[in-house]
């Protein structure tokens, strides 16, 4: 799979996002990234890892039947030791959520972020979706996740400059 477009419709089921960012996130709870970058201008704990048949319990420490939100799984891949890296807007609903999360996730502000996406060892997903609840599950949104090397190495060292020079 090195490309994949994702267009989720409002008027539309956003299940396949849904079962597409859940298997993405199951990968990287089995082989976490030595780095992770999560760019969204506007972030949540949004549910996101659904676990309602049991399917991922041998990779989530809790309850067969749960939904896991953005803060727990991210929590999860930081302590299997991935470097977890947020880059979003220094606005008030963004710092709830960063609040919540573990100090050994960093975090960088960025004020005219406009930018979206996440980039992993493996993939590179990138669009017009932020990291909350509407983006996910209700707006109209187009991601692209490719998982070509060259485009991911590109991507990282985009995103590396960002990070430092912000």
């Amino acid at each position: 799979m090195p490309n994949r477009v994702i267009k989720v419709h409002q008027r539309n089921n956003s299940m396949q996002l849904i079962n597409c960012l859940s298997s993405l996130l199951a990968m990287e709870l089995l082989y976490p990234s030595s780095i992770m970058y999560l760019i969204s201008p506007w972030i949540s704990d949004t549910p996101i890892l659904s676990n309602q048949f049991g399917q991922f319990r041998s990779i989530i420490p809790v309850k067969e039947t749960c939904t896991l939100g953005l803060k727990d799984v991210l929590s999860l891949i930081v302590d299997r030791g991935s470097n977890v890296r947020i880059v979003t807007r220094d606005i008030d609903i963004n710092h709830k959520f960063l609040r919540a999360l573990p100090d050994k996730i960093e975090r960088k502000f960025v004020h005219e972020l406009h930018q979206k996406g996440w980039i992993t060892n493996s993939f590179y997903l990138r669009g017009s979706m932020n990291f909350t609840h509407s983006g996910i599950n209700l707006n109209d949104e187009n991601i692209e996740i490719t998982t070509d090397e060259n485009d991911i190495a590109r991507a990282l060292i985009d995103t590396r400059h960002l990070w430092e020079v912000s």
